[in-house]
């Protein structure tokens, strides 16, 4: 993804080029398809960084998760209490 998220914009600025090329060479057809072309290559790049950004905040999530979970273990554990086995905190 991240590659993609990398790429997608420099080979889309190729498509455009290439079409404003193609038609000031008097190819209107060719133009078109290559901007339709680079149209879809930008809309690929929008989804791609969407999808970026919501695996960036999940891993955010899971790290406090696991940071979290540490933190409770390291501090019970300490004190000789045990971990309860049905994940829920004890009373305190």
């Amino acid at each position: 993804m991240l590659l993609l998220a990398v790429l997608l914009p420099v080979a889309v600025c190729v498509l455009l080029a290439l079409g404003a090329l193609l038609g000031a060479m008097g190819d209107a057809a060719g133009s078109r398809v290559v901007g339709y072309v680079a149209w879809a290559a930008g809309a690929v790049w929008l989804i791609d960084l969407a999808g970026l950004v919501v695996l960036l905040a999940l891993r955010a999530l899971l790290d406090g998760l696991q940071r979290d979970d540490r933190r409770f273990s390291e501090e019970h554990l300490s004190r000789g209490e045990q971990q309860p086995r049905d994940g829920r905190l004890p009373d305190e």
